[in-house]
């Protein structure tokens, strides 16, 4: 597994340092989108590490999960 995975944060275009424990034990749970009630499920390198912030692939706009999680 990766130990450098790059996430970049779109509003300030800054990398974002991945913590390793959040690649350790994934924490998979089903994601929706309050606003427009669709399922998140994360792909590529967004599903091998734990996160709050998600990209709406139905609406095109980031959200916050309640906890950090990969979308399935």
């Amino acid at each position: 597994m990766e130990k450098d995975i790059e996430n970049f944060d779109a509003d300030t275009g800054k990398k974002i340092e991945i913590d390793p424990k959040d690649t350790e034990i994934l924490n998979k749970k089903k994601i929706i989108h309050d606003k427009c009630g669709k399922e998140h499920i994360d792909k590529d390198k967004f599903s091998i590490f734990n996160h709050r912030k998600h990209l709406c692939h139905n609406c095109n706009e980031y959200f916050y999960a309640d906890e950090r999680a990969v979308g399935i």
